[in-house]
């Protein structure tokens, strides 16, 4: 690309894309005034991201959060139940009154106390189902604590985007607003058609409008996540200096194995069909129920007669029972295919995640260096029209396409410092949940 004037149209045409209208070009700072970085990003998150202990300050008071830890005290209270099984001592009393035609009256009592015994089989089972949730209850509360933590990465972003829009546009419309006086001052001496004029007072409304568009966006992204993560509303990151996008040093194949092998929405889904599975287990035990051992003892005839006894009830199996556990073994079926499906899906999300961090930041690099040849062309569409050698309404379509590529070279920035993010949330190396930390 020739760094001269430009001196024929075509030429113009072919380098009239870029931002930096009617200003020198200088490669150290963009349009907007951010000051490109010249080295790749370390990993330091701290101006990309809110502070981490705010973070886990804010996920733990989340409702969804609050309710798998509630979740967990359901859960010891249902270990506890198992533990202590099905049955209670039952006291039944009574008290009669018998009379003998002809002959006296007599009161006669009777009192029983009863259990249910429970085999040792089922025990086993139960205690086997009892500490299954204990860790249900857990992986429920760290799963729901990733999906929090995902859901609010995605808030956080969703502002970082917005707010980055607004302000290139904001440089824009600085852009513009110096570019109409530089020809209104050229009209009055007399240099410049009332046409330019016109032109330039268009593209001064065009831009302001996308700018206005823009900062209302930035503004409504802002209030949702203050509202949602009331907590982050101090936090600030600033887009004034976004680190470059760095590729991971991990190939997407290491980095999805490291993914699947913690990851707890598949422990969570193996350890439901695991509860299932011993709940079909249990049930099967219960084909055959628990025999119920007594003691009782009477007073008979007003004392004459003194009874005391032992007697032992089993109840028959039947086909309700036999029905019960086909539905359990059904219940353990589903769960299988849920696990079947969850590892599936689970397994595709991780190879989407590790390929984004892997090729967004070379899709970055790409857009980043059109960008750059974008704005050179621009300036020198500027200098062009400068000369007398370029039209007006030429050199402000070379601005607008030179916008559109700064947005997505903005954007794609974003994408791949989002996509490096979340591949360390999904590794579990950031804003891990609590009971990954113990």
């Amino acid at each position: 690309m020739k760094r001269g004037p430009i001196r024929s149209r075509a030429g113009a045409l072919t380098l009239a894309l870029g931002l930096s209208f009617g200003l020198p070009y200088t490669p150290s700072a963009d349009a907007t005034g951010l000051q490109t970085p010249q080295t790749a990003w370390p990993g330091d998150l701290a101006g990309v991201l809110p502070p981490e202990e705010q973070v886990r300050t804010q996920l733990e008071q989340l409702p969804t959060i609050q309710a798998a830890m509630a979740g967990q005290r359901v859960a010891q209270g249902r270990q506890a139940r198992l533990e202590a099984g099905p049955h209670e001592w039952t006291l039944r009393t009574g008290a009669q009154q018998r009379r003998e035609v002809p002959g006296p009256h007599y009161l006669e009592t009777e009192v029983a106390l009863e259990r249910g015994l429970r085999s040792a089989g089922k025990r086993e089972a139960d205690q086997d189902l009892g500490r299954n949730e204990i860790e249900l209850g857990q992986l429920t509360l760290a799963d729901t604590w990733h999906e929090a933590a995902r859901e609010l990465l995605r808030t956080w972003f969703d502002g970082l985007r917005e707010q980055q829009a607004a302000r290139v546009l904001e440089s824009q419309t600085q852009l513009a607003q110096q570019q109409l006086g530089v020809i209104q001052r050229r009209q009055q001496a007399g240099e410049a058609p009332r046409l330019e004029v016109l032109q330039a007072e268009a593209e001064l409304a065009r831009v302001q409008g996308a700018w206005q568009q823009a900062q209302a966006r930035a503004r409504l992204a802002r209030s949702a996540l203050q509202r949602r993560y009331p907590l982050l509303a101090s936090a600030e990151a600033s887009t004034r200096s976004l680190p470059e996008p760095a590729a991971p040093t991990e190939t997407p194949e290491a980095r999805v194995e490291h993914m699947l092998a913690d990851n707890h929405e598949i422990e969570l889904a193996e350890t439901q069909a695991r509860q299932a599975a011993l709940q079909a287990r249990r049930v099967g035990l219960e084909k055959q129920g628990d025999p119920v051992l007594g003691v009782h003892a009477s007073r008979e005839r007003g004392g004459q007669e003194q009874v005391l006894g032992v007697y032992v009830s089993l109840p028959l199996g039947g086909a309700g029972r036999l029905a019960d556990e086909q539905v359990a073994l059904a219940q353990a079926e589903v769960a299988e295919q849920k696990l079947a499906e969850v590892r599936q899906r689970v397994r595709s999300e991780a190879w989407q995640v590790a390929l984004q961090a892997h090729e967004a930041p070379q899709a970055w690099h790409s857009l980043e260096a059109g960008r750059q040849g974008l704005e050179q062309a621009a300036a020198l569409a500027s200098r062009a029209y400068t000369l007398g050698e370029l039209p007006l309404g030429e050199a402000l379509q070379a601005r607008r396409l030179a916008l559109e590529a700064r947005l997505a070279a903005e954007a794609a920035r974003l994408d791949a410092l989002e996509s490096e993010v979340r591949l360390l949330l999904d590794s579990h190396e950031i804003w891990t949940s609590p009971e990954a930390d113990h």
